[in-house]
């Protein structure tokens, strides 16, 4: 009697686990073919390697084994990965666009924080190999895409310093899409915000002033008011709009999570790997919940606006802001760094 139920003991946990591996095998694949629908644009190879991403500071432990330092001119931390995300407006036919919306965001594992710099769009700045340009022009330069990507990336690292280490692009069709999937975002608006959203977002429903949960088309007019005060608050909004999302998420299941990332992976173009977006998903509960803090490139008093016909771009004269570059650069690897700016040559 005690062999026959200890044989049905071992033949139900043989079932079980059999189960289980079936399960997780019907989900590896299911998660591969999910991967493969990513506009995934690969790096040529030029760029160092400095090991995986995410990985380096153990999120889930609480220990940092990283090392820091100046890799070809760059100041980079292998526990600090800085993620460069594009907002870009290829709405128009036989235009490659701009990058309105430029953030980077930095999964920082060594000081436990998720950090994210607005960059202005106006920023009047040197382009590698092609004279100066306002920052958000830069994408065109190439013809947009993964290309323009990696020329605004390449133009960040040279007048700033930080290594950045892979970039996203969502276009201006997939961005209400990845609100909606969140079922909407709740934000604040003021009345004149709420009557813009009203009157031009292209959404059937109102939105008053004071909290309201805006959905897909109402986040994204939201995020490019520019009749508003000046470019300054549209980042802010743009923020507001980010810092929502991530509140969000931090209620969510893993399951959820998982979902929203299946429903955003094929509307994104990246040179993120597979297994990197596996190991931004699998720590994202616990980067979620890293204390969120905000910073904008430039700050106060560390540009001027140009005078009239000052600059001229294209034949025409262009307002554009003036940096002080030596400000920005410090004050910039300050925010991303902290106090453990990487001093030496990386040595992998």
């Amino acid at each position: 009697m005690k062999s026959k139920k200890m044989m049905l003991f071992r033949n139900a946990i043989i079932l079980i686990l059999s189960l289980i591996f079936l399960v997780g095998g019907g989900i590896c694949i299911y998660a591969n073919q999910l991967l493969d629908k990513i506009d995934y644009t690969p790096d040529s190879g030029s760029k160092v390697s400095t090991g995986s991403l995410f990985e380096n500071g153990n999120a889930s432990s609480g220990a940092v084994s990283a090392k820091s330092g100046v890799i070809g001119g760059l100041y980079h931390d292998d526990a600090i990965t800085n993620i460069l995300l594009l907002g870009c407006d290829d709405y128009q036919k036989n235009d490659s666009g701009r990058s309105d919306s430029m953030m980077l965001v930095s999964v920082d594992t060594r000081h436990k924080k998720l950090k994210i710099t607005s960059l202005m769009r106006d920023m009047y700045i040197a382009v590698p190999g092609s004279g100066n340009d306002k920052l958000n022009g830069v994408y065109g330069h190439v013809g947009g895409g993964g290309k323009g990507a990696r020329k605004i990336l390449s133009t960040l690292e040279a007048n700033f310093g930080v290594d950045i280490d892979r970039f996203v692009i969502i276009d201006f069709s997939a961005f209400p899409k990845i609100i909606d999937r969140l079922g909407g975002v709740p934000v604040t608006l003021t009345e004149k915000e709420a009557g813009l959203v009203n009157a031009y977002s292209g959404d059937s429903k109102q939105v008053h002033a004071g909290v309201n949960n805006m959905d897909g088309l109402q986040a994204r007019y939201y995020s490019r008011i520019r009749a508003i005060g000046n470019d300054q608050a549209r980042t802010e909004r743009q923020r507001k709009v980010f810092s929502s999302i991530v509140d969000k998420m931090k209620k969510a299941s893993l399951p959820q999570i998982y979902s929203v990332f299946a429903y955003i992976l094929p509307l994104v173009t990246t040179n993120m790997t597979k297994n990197e977006v596996v190991s931004l998903a699998s720590n994202s509960l616990t980067y979620l919940h890293y204390p969120l803090k905000q910073y904008r490139v430039p700050e106060e008093g560390e540009y001027r606006d140009s005078n009239k016909n000052e600059i001229f771009i294209d034949g025409e004269p262009t307002d554009v802001l003036i940096l002080d570059l030596n400000k920005c650069r410090k004050s910039f690897t300050s925010f991303i760094f902290e106090n453990d700016i990487p001093t030496g040559k990386y040595s992998g």
